[in-house]
Parts: structure tokens; C-alpha cells; sequence
């Protein structure tokens, strides 16, 4: 007889106990001694109590890893919260935004970041920044030669030679040339790779080469310069350089267009690029670039401003660039916010009021193989129910947060609206209260009172969710006084509190496949040895109840043998 006991995963996904009905003699379930007896019912019923042992420690177990999973989508959700909205409405891009116009976008266009003042700015743009644009006068190849080595297309000597390339006084790097086997791509190729904001191409139906730099302002300019007198002719034949009468100054220097001469050294210069020329506010200035910032103000221009004659006289007239706050876009943002805050606050609200069925354990195997798929479902919704319910954590998060909103920020100064003083110093001065009691704590944002607010006092958003608040260090240890705080800084603070807690008592999503440390982690762990070491008693406890039956059936074999062969003897006598 052979004797064996399985473990079963149930719809929890965990392991739970089943006794087995493996164990029978080769006549079937039933005695070898032809007794009638179900050996398998029997063992099955004398398991039952173990099995409900086994079983409850498994359903335990299954409660406690749907309430870890609970926990964890909620620290999520809350980290969520406070990375992207909370820690938003501590920054000045979203509490002061700005909107920025121009009266005439063909000559600059502008925006600003939340630290520019608000006022409006006088702008005459005289020049624009331009780098520096070379083409070849006219085709380099030589008479009847097409693309090939420079040797034969520009009809150069064999031997090889090294100019060097130049931007301004910044940058150059040298190239090495071997017109033997190289070709004007290949030079091409070999500008572009050399790192000296210059840009080459090369035109093969024109046969001309193009250079240009990437970058603009009287400091740029290409030049091209050689010992060589191989790579001077390389040079002059690209065409790139223009040439006039030789000109020698007091040091000696020949001059000719861009090409000059000094001791054994070549080179080819261009007119060099320009600054962008404006004046701002009545103050002259120039960039190297056309996009600059200034005074939080970044710039862009697009063209050189128009001139108007009057007589004999002419003057720029000058564009007019308005930054003032972009109320829209900020109570557009304020109600993101709130919108936010809402859907986090219920699902808190909901994890912590959603009701508890400890009458729905989760199910075992054999209670789901007796149940239709329909049934299981409402059950499990049942047993899931309420994992969080009334939780200690989140209910006090839930308290923090109402506060966070509701508890006026101090030290903020009264303002003066149409001669009457206004404070406006708590969330529902500014149009975000809550609804009824009933709600619990959901928020609503009167639009028209934030606008008012706003245009009353344009900071106003920044004293009431962004200021940081006052802090003392006592020991290493910082304390910000939250009376002093604004809402995003008290959010923020609540949330990491309350996320650090939650990951003590049932670590993170993160760590989830290897978290030991966690409380409930560690409880699972128990669990996990208490199943163990009743799945070994269960084993045991069937092995020696299937041993005994054995032996009975055994015995009543040879007691019926023993039967039969008695009664053959008396029917041999009585014949």
C-alpha cells in the first residue's frame, strides 16, 4: 500500500494542504479482505481537523499578502502624487508664470521665466548676429577633370600636406590631406569631424564647396592656414578666399584679400561675422547670438527693426516686448492641482473606509472546485475587501492633509485692495474650500476669487503653496515649522512621512520580490515555516492512519483465509 499527501496552490496563488486519496491496495480503495470498507473516506475524515488547521494558516497567510499589496499600491500612488503635482507647486513656473507679447514678431519674439519682472520693455534691433558663409567663386575641378582624387580633379602635386582650420582664435585643428588618393569629400568629411563649429559641403553639379560656421558674433570667422605651399594651392584652388593686389604693411605682412603672409606661413582669412546691435530701454548692448537672456527675459531675434523718415530724418521704431502674469495658465494650474488632490484624497479615503468581510475568507482549493467561476469572483471581491480599513497611517495622513490646506500660513502680509486691507493667507481666501462634511475634505476651486486674488496681489500663489517656511537644527536634526510653511511644502512633508512609514510595515512595489525587512514581510515569512512544518504533520498523520488500515485489512485477509480453509475441512468431513 502506497501512501503519499500533496500541497495545492489556490486561487490566492499560494500553497495551500489537501490530504491525498493516493493511498489503496491493488483491490482499489476499498479492503483487500473484501470488507467493504472505504479506507480513503475514513483517512479523509479522520484528516478533516488538520486539514482545517492547515488551511487557516494558509488563508491568514493570503490576507496578509493582499494587504501588503494594498499598501503598496497606495505608497505608490502617494509617491506619484508628490513627484509629480505636489513638488510642481513648490516651483515658480508653476505658481508665477508669465505671458510674454511683442508688437512685432518679424523683428524679435520673447518669452520669460517666472523670476522676470512684470513690466514691458522698449526694443530697436540696429543688426542681427550672423555667423560667417563661404561658396567658391567658381568651379575648383580642373579643365575637363570630374570627381575623383584631388590630384587629378584640381590637378595637384602627389604629395601629401596639413592646413589647419580655424573659427575665430577659439578653436582649429589641423588636416592632413594625401591628393593622391583623398577626394573632395574626404576634405569635406574631415572639416565637419574636426570640431571647430565649421559645417563643409560640397556641390558636384556646381562643382563649388560651401562652408559655414555653426555659430554667430564678431568673434567667428573661418580661416585656413599652411606652411605648405602644396596646401596653398589646395587652398587657392577651392576658391573660397577672395583675392586682390598684394598689399605688405609696416611689419612686413602681404596682404592679398584674405590671404596673408608671415615668415613661411600662409593663411586664408574671411571678413569675420557680426553681433547682433540693439538697444534695450534706452541702452545700447550687443550679443554674438540673436537668442540671449536678459533680466529673466530671454530674447529671440528675427529681424532688424523698421526705419521711419520723417524729413530728412530716419528712426527705428521700436517693438514693444509686454510681460505681465498669465492669470489663465495659473488658475488653469491651481486646477490641476485640486483636481489632484481630489482623486488622491479618495482613493485614501476609500482604502481606509471600504468595509471588512471577515466572514469571506480566502477560498481553498476544494471550496473552489465546488464553486462556479461567477461565484468565486463576488467572493474574492469580498475576501479583498477592506484590507486598509481603518488604517492608523492613512487615516492621520488623511488629518495632515485636510490641515495642510485648511491652517492659514503666517508671516504673510496684509494687501491693500482698493484701499481695504486683505490677508490672503489661507487656501479658501483664494477660492479653494471644501465641500461638505459628508465629502471628506473634497476640494473646490472658485475661479473668480482666485482671479480677483490674483490681480489683487500676483504673488499671492507663491505665499500660499510655495514658501518654505522657517526651520531650526537642533542635534543635526532640521524641523521646519509648518504654521510658516506653504501647502506644497506641508503635502510634500506628509507624504514622505507617511510613504516612509508605509514601507516599514510592508516595503515598496520595488522591493517587493525580495523585501525581508518589511513587518509584514517578516509575518509572511512565519507563516511560511508554520505551512511547512504542518504540511510534514499532515504527511506524517496520513502515512500512519493508511499504515494502520493496512494492517487491519491484512489481518482480516488471513482471518478470512483462515475462515475458508475451515470450512473446506468440514465440507471434506461431512462428505
Amino acid at each position: 500500500m502506497s501512501v503519499s499527501s500533496t500541497s495545492t496552490t489556490s486561487s490566492t496563488g499560494l500553497t495551500s494542504i489537501t490530504g491525498s486519496s493516493a493511498a489503496s491496495s491493488t483491490g482499489g480503495t476499498y479492503g483487500l479482505s473484501g470488507s467493504g470498507i472505504d479506507v480513503d473516506a475514513l483517512v479523509k475524515k479522520l484528516m478533516a481537523g488538520q486539514q482545517a488547521v492547515d488551511d487557516a494558516l494558509v488563508q491568514k497567510q493570503t490576507v496578509l499578502q493582499w494587504q501588503k499589496a494594498a499598501y503598496n499600491t497606495v505608497t505608490d500612488d502617494l509617491n506619484n502624487f508628490s513627484t509629480n503635482t505636489v513638488f510642481n507647486y513648490k516651483l515658480q513656473a508653476t505658481l508665477s508664470p508669465n505671458l510674454v507679447t511683442s508688437s512685432n514678431t518679424s523683428v524679435a519674439t520673447a518669452t520669460a521665466n517666472a523670476g522676470a519682472a512684470n513690466i514691458t520693455h522698449s526694443l530697436v534691433v540696429s543688426q542681427l548676429a550672423s555667423g560667417v558663409n563661404l561658396t567658391s567663386s567658381k568651379s575648383i575641378s580642373a579643365a575637363n577633370q570630374t570627381l575623383g582624387n584631388l590630384e587629378t580633379q584640381m590637378g595637384l602635386n602627389a604629395n601629401s600636406f596639413t592646413f589647419t582650420i580655424s573659427n575665430g582664435s577659439s578653436v582649429s585643428q589641423p588636416i592632413t590631406i594625401d591628393p593622391s588618393s583623398d577626394s573632395i569629400n574626404d576634405v569635406v568629411s574631415a572639416i565637419n569631424n574636426a570640431g571647430v563649429n565649421v559645417t563643409a559641403s560640397y556641390d558636384s553639379t556646381l562643382d563649388r564647396v560651401f562652408l559655414s560656421t555653426t555659430n554667430t558674433g564678431s568673434s567667428t570667422g573661418i580661416s585656413m592656414s599652411s606652411t605648405s605651399t602644396d596646401a596653398t594651392s589646395f587652398i587657392n584652388g577651392l576658391n573660397l578666399f577672395p583675392t586682390t593686389s598684394p598689399v605688405t604693411d609696416s611689419n612686413g605682412v602681404v596682404t592679398t584679400g584674405g590671404e596673408s603672409t608671415s615668415g613661411d606661413t600662409t593663411t586664408f582669412t574671411s571678413t569675420p561675422g557680426q553681433d547682433a546691435q540693439f538697444t534695450l530701454d534706452n541702452a545700447t548692448l550687443t550679443e554674438s547670438k540673436n537668442a540671449f537672456t536678459i533680466s529673466g527675459v530671454t530674447y529671440n531675434l528675427t529681424g532688424v527693426s523698421p526705419t521711419t523718415t520723417s524729413g530728412s530724418s530716419a528712426t527705428q521704431t521700436p517693438t514693444t516686448i509686454s510681460v505681465a502674469a498669465d492669470i489663465d495658465t495659473e488658475v488653469a494650474n491651481i486646477q490641476t492641482f485640486v483636481n489632484s488632490y481630489n482623486t488622491m484624497l479618495a482613493e485614501v479615503n476609500g482604502d481606509i473606509s471600504q468595509a471588512r468581510y471577515t466572514d469571506y475568507p480566502p477560498l481553498t482549493s476544494a471550496q473552489e472546485s465546488a464553486m462556479s467561476a461567477s461565484d468565486i469572483t463576488l467572493w474574492n471581491a469580498k475576501a479583498q475587501s477592506g484590507m486598509l480599513y481603518n488604517d492608523d497611517t492613512l487615516t492621520s495622513l488623511v488629518n495632515t492633509m485636510r490641515n495642510a490646506i485648511s491652517s492659514p500660513i503666517s508671516g504673510i502680509a496684509p494687501t491693500n485692495v482698493n484701499g481695504t486691507s486683505v490677508t490672503y493667507n489661507t487656501a479658501a481666501s483664494i477660492g479653494i474650500t471644501t465641500g461638505s462634511y459628508t465629502e471628506n475634505g473634497k476640494l473646490y476651486l472658485n475661479k473668480d476669487t482666485l482671479r480677483a486674488a490674483l490681480q489683487a496681489n500676483p504673488n499671492v500663489l507663491q505665499q500660499i503653496f510655495g514658501t518654505s517656511g522657517t526651520s531650526t537644527t537642533v542635534n543635526g536634526v532640521t524641523t521646519t515649522n509648518t504654521a510658516t510653511q506653504g501647502i506644497a511644502g506641508r503635502l510634500s512633508d506628509a507624504i514622505k512621512n507617511t510613504t516612509t512609514q508605509l514601507t516599514q510595515i510592508a516595503g515598496t512595489t520595488v522591493n517587493a520580490s525580495y523585501d525581508t525587512s518589511s513587518n509584514l514581510a517578516k509575518q509572511i515569512a512565519s507563516y511560511t515555516t508554520q505551512i511547512t512544518a504542518a504540511q510534514a504533520t499532515f504527511s506524517t498523520m496520513q502515512s500512519q492512519y493508511y499504515t494502520q488500515y493496512n494492517a487491519m485489512e491484512v489481518a482480516l485477509q488471513s482471518l478470512s483465509a483462515q475462515s475458508s480453509w475451515i470450512t473446506s475441512m468440514t465440507s471434506t468431513t461431512s462428505s
